[in-house]
Order: C-alpha cells, then structure tokens, then sequence
C-alpha cells in the first residue's frame, strides 16, 4: 500500500489551502440572521495555484449554465409547453440498440427558449414489467436537448422526460445556496444544575456574539449563540431549528408544484423492443474500483440487474447472514443509510438489535449476529444534522471514527453523506469529503483487506429548500473526489430516480432491499 500513499501525496497536500478557502468563505458569506442580506454578498477566491487546483477543477464540474438576469416567470420553461419526439424513429427495435430523444424547452407562452441550464430527469419504464432505466441528457445550450437511452429488456417501453427545475429556478437555488446559508438553522440545548437555555447554531452566525467550537482534526468550526447565563462549556444537546423563508414572493412562483418535477407532454406512445439474438457478454464481480456507466443497471420485475458487475439477489435471511459472517460492518451517514441498517435488521432472523438507550432516528443504532458472528452499526456524521434532539457526544466525524479503526479482520466501511450539505456553499462540502477522504486512504493502509463502500445520493429531495438539482452537485464532487481511490461507489442516484414508484428521498423498502443487495454483492463477490 505503499504506492497509494505515494498516489494521494498531492491530494492530501490540498487539505491546507482548501481549508484556509472554507474559512475564508464563511468570513465573506455576511448573513443577517432572521432577515435579509446586509450587503450584497461576495466571495473573493484565492488565485489558482498548484494547491488549489483540484478545489478549483472540481467548483469548475459544478458549474450550470444560468439563464439571462432578471427573467420574469413568463419566459420560465414550461413542462406544460414543452414538448419531446423521438429522433430517427423506426419501426421495430431490439434489447441493446440506443434511443434518443429530442427535448424543445417551451415558455409558458409556448414560445422557444434560446439558452439552456434545465435540469430534466430521463427514463425507460414500463409499469406492467416493472421496469425502468435512466437515461442521460445533452444540454445543446440554445433550447434543445438530447435524451439518450439503452434499451434493457424485451417487450412495452415507454419514455417520460421530467422537468425537474427550469433554469431560471435553478439560478435562483444556485444564488440562494452561496448568500444564505443560514436558511436552514440548529438547535442547542445549553444545561447547567436546573438551568436549561435553547439557542440558534449553524457553521457561522456572523455579527453575533457566539460560542465557538473547533474541530481540529477535521479543520471545522461550529458556533452557537452565545447563552445569557450559562458559559459555552454547557453546551450539550442538538437538534434541527428550522427553516427560513427566504425566497421572494416573486421567486417563489417559480417552485410552484406545477412548475416543477412535472413530465413533458408528448405524442410519443409506448413501443415494442425485441430480444436481442446474441449470447449477453457475462459481467465480472463486484469488487473495488468499478466505474459506473449510464446506465449503471435497470430494473425488470423489480429486480434491479447491474451493468457493472454481476450483482446477486439475497432473498434469502441466510443468504445475507452468511455472506456477513465474521464481519464487522460500520455505517456512518445520514437516514438514507439508516434504511439500510434497518432493512438488514428486519429481514435477517438472527440479527438483533441491541439497545444502547438512544434516539432511533440520531442513533447510534448497532446490532448483532451471535449465531453467524458478525455486526452492524450506523452511525450518524456529525453536524449538520436535521435530526431529533442527540447528545453532542454522539455525534461524529466521519474522518474521526475512521481514525479509531485499527486493522480488524473482516472489516466493512459503508459511508454516505451528502444531503445534510444541500443548503450550504460547495466548497463546505468538499472540506467534509476531503478529511473523509484522508481517513480513508490512512485506514486502507493499516488495514488493505478492509471493503469501503460509498453511497451515492439519492433522488427524490422534497423538502424546503432541497432540490435534486442540489443533491447532483454535491453527488457530481463527491464521486470525483473518490474517483481514484479503491474503492466501490454503489449508484443508488440511478436505482432511484428509474423505479416504478415516485421517487423519494426515503424510498421504499423493495427499492432499498435493492440497494442493499447491490451492497451485499461487494461484500461477498461471486
């Protein structure tokens, strides 16, 4: 392992200037708490350097084209106007051969748009099959857009396009996301003898008079207001606070519900694939270091079949105890990996839980196999954190509880995070996932044989001020951040934005039976 340490000198080198932009970011987002801007925002960016440069490649990944300044809402695509049509159509098509969709981005006024920055969702699906795949999507820049997709089964298929934001509410959540972090704000619960005191806390509460909390492993600051009576050391719990009205009332006719997550119209019916006539190329194992294609797999009678490696199907409790035997797998994330743990726990006989006295939904949640040997535990990451009310002692950095693995046998690492960093500026994130990222090439190390597999994000985002749009961008850094490391990013963004049933950020148990098998199919390669 000597190479790998050799491989990430550079990156790890990174950490110093990335840290010192995150700080100097959060120093220039000057928010007013409880109202509006007191200035116009600005963040002012070191120039690149050598140092700097893959902070600078990856904000340049992220970045959207943003429609004209000051659009109203009458030149706002329109899912209701805006139509699709299938390029070169023909009468018969077979399992494998490519589909391609052309996309015309209408106003409300049916006129054609000129520019281009929407963001669409695309897939194959057929509801009486059970089916579905995502496709990809070419922004042309002028309007148009191509909608690319394989064809994965014989028999009905059918195309839906969504429109998911129009670029001119895109702009609006791209403004919102770097000069109001303070949308979505915390709780912290101060407590001394009798005393109790309840304050607002967040990354920065600037012009206020705060109590600081520094992390220095992790190079992270966190703040609470600063209580009337108790001293800062009498901090003790966390919880989520809530959420700020921040969008104007012409802004927010933008995410109106008819506006957004909408399918195109379109003339285009269902239609009849052929199977293909030659034997299928098998697929290798799953193991390490796969790329993800797209699509990376489809469903077909609700089984999701992968195009990365040669995923298995785990319908069986002891099939899955089996595989976890003698293992130690540690989860750490947010509540779309505690579906996981839950899910494992419901299904397999033998795996019980122990009670450590908790909260569920913060945890920790751990659980144990006596009869096969082996456990699982979630962990949530640390703050932010849009939970129910925890001890800040339960909380933790990934990084950290990274840090304190020894080289164990049998040891599995299963890691998400992502959703909980939608509201904040990018390079936030990628302060997160750069000390992840450390502890992962330090733990694989000490300990090679250890499996760290990584969650991508989920479609379905609903909540006040989330969006897909959101959950992309941050999906987009962290899969190139891990990109050269060996490890198995699992693509649940495809295994959730293709199935029959809406997409959810929580999805439902036969989507998470699912992913969760795809996870077993790493852990236990055939």
């Amino acid at each position: 392992m000597r190479s790998l340490r050799s491989c990430f000198a550079a990156l790890c080198t990174v950490s110093l200037l990335i840290g010192f932009i995150f700080r100097f970011t959060l120093k220039e987002l000057s928010i007013k708490v409880g109202g509006k801007l007191a200035a116009p925002t600005t963040t002012t960016w070191p120039k690149t350097t050598q140092l700097d440069e893959e902070l600078d490649n990856l904000l340049k990944m992220t970045e959207w084209p943003l429609p004209p300044a000051n659009t109203s809402l009458e030149f706002s695509t329109h899912p209701e106007k805006s139509i699709f049509f299938l390029l070169l159509p023909r009468s018969t098509y077979v399992v494998g051969e490519k589909l391609e969709v052309h996309v015309m981005a209408k106003d409300l006024k049916g006129r054609a748009k000129k520019y281009g920055g929407d963001y669409f969702h695309a897939k194959l699906h057929s509801p009486r099959l059970k089916a579905g795949v995502s496709g990809s999507v070419i922004d042309h820049r002028n309007g148009s857009y191509t909608a690319s997709f394989i064809l994965q089964w014989p028999g009905q298929t059918m195309v839906s396009i969504k429109l998911m934001h129009s670029s001119e509410a895109i702009a609006i959540l791209h403004e919102k996301r770097i000069t109001r972090p303070d949308k979505v704000f915390f709780k912290g619960y101060f407590m001394q003898n009798a005393t109790v005191e309840v304050v607002e806390c967040n990354f920065n509460l600037p012009g206020q008079d705060v109590c600081e909390y520094y992390d220095s492993r992790n190079e992270e600051k966190w703040v609470c207001q600063r209580p009337k009576t108790l001293p800062c050391d009498a901090y003790r719990d966390h919880s989520s606070g809530g959420n700020r009205k921040i969008l104007s009332k012409e802004e927010y006719e933008f995410f109106s519900m008819s506006l957004i997550e909408q399918d195109l119209s379109s003339e285009v019916k269902s239609f009849n694939v052929l199977p293909h006539k030659d034997k299928v190329a098998e697929k290798g194992p799953c193991v390490s270091g796969l790329q993800n294609p797209i699509p990376s797999g489809f469903y077909y009678k609700d089984t999701w079949t992968s195009l990365v490696c040669s995923n298995q199907e785990f319908n069986i409790s002891t099939k899955v105890a089996e595989c976890l035997a003698g293992k130690m797998v540690y989860m750490f994330g947010d509540s779309t990996l505690r579906q996981w743990w839950e899910y494992l726990v419901k299904f397999v006989l033998t795996l019980k839980q122990i009670d450590l006295h908790v909260t569920h939904n913060p945890g920790p949640l751990l659980a144990t196999d006596s009869e096969y040997n082996y456990i699982v535990q979630w962990r949530a990451h640390q703050k932010p954190l849009r939970m129910e009310r925890t001890g800040i002692q339960e909380l933790r950095y990934i990084a950290s509880e990274l840090d304190r693995l020894g080289a164990r046998k049998g040891m599995v690492i299963v890691l998400t995070c992502w959703s909980h960093f939608l509201t904040y500026p990018i390079v936030i994130y990628v302060q997160r996932l750069r000390h992840i990222r450390e502890a992962v090439i330090q733990l694989l190390e000490r300990s090679p044989d250890t499996k760290i597999l990584i969650k991508s994000a989920n479609t379905g985002y609903k909540f006040d001020h989330g969006s897909d749009w959101l959950s992309y961008q941050l999906d987009t850094v962290m899969r190139a951040m891990f990109s050269m490391l060996p490890v198995s990013i699992l693509d649940v963004w495809q295994m959730t934005s293709c199935h029959r049933f809406p997409e959810n950020l929580h999805p439902q148990e036969i989507i998470i039976k699912n992913e969760v098998d795809l996870m077993l199919s790493f852990i236990c390669p055939q």
